[in-house]
């Protein structure tokens, strides 16, 4: 069983790739633009500010176009956002019990990226077949 589904593991890197990506530009999205929903705070947003790297992160890494250094921003921005921004130990020890669920599994898994890449549904994977 190991080996046949060890065989669908770059697929399978891509997919989690590309739905990482895509939840992480539809919160820069939200938060922006408000698509899909208005976000209450929209009016205070900057041009360089942590939306913009989830648009032009979440953008990046769904596609698979830079990933790992994409992912390297974005992951380092969620470390930010859990101990700074929100600052979510003062609220609990626990990710469940200070709402930060969300920043730790988008840091870790913007980590992973880092180090496995793209996967082979990319244009990273395109991109290195070409040169």
């Amino acid at each position: 069983m190991e080996s046949n589904l060890s065989r669908y593991q770059p697929q399978v890197l891509s997919i989690l790739r590309i739905m990482a990506g895509l939840l992480f530009l539809s919160a820069g999205l939200q938060k922006w633009l408000g698509i899909p929903v208005a976000n209450p705070s929209y009016a205070k947003i900057t041009l360089l500010s942590m939306p913009t790297i989830e648009i032009i992160g979440g953008a990046l890494v769904t596609v698979g176009l830079y990933t790992r250094a994409a992912a390297f921003i974005m992951s380092g921005e969620m470390a930010v956002a859990y101990w700074y921004y929100a600052n979510r130990p003062a609220k609990g020890l626990m990710p469940i019990q200070n709402g930060g669920t969300l920043e730790v599994l988008f840091c870790f898994v913007f980590f992973y990226l880092i180090f496995a890449g793209a996967g082979s549904w990319s244009l990273d994977a395109i991109w290195r077949k070409k040169t």
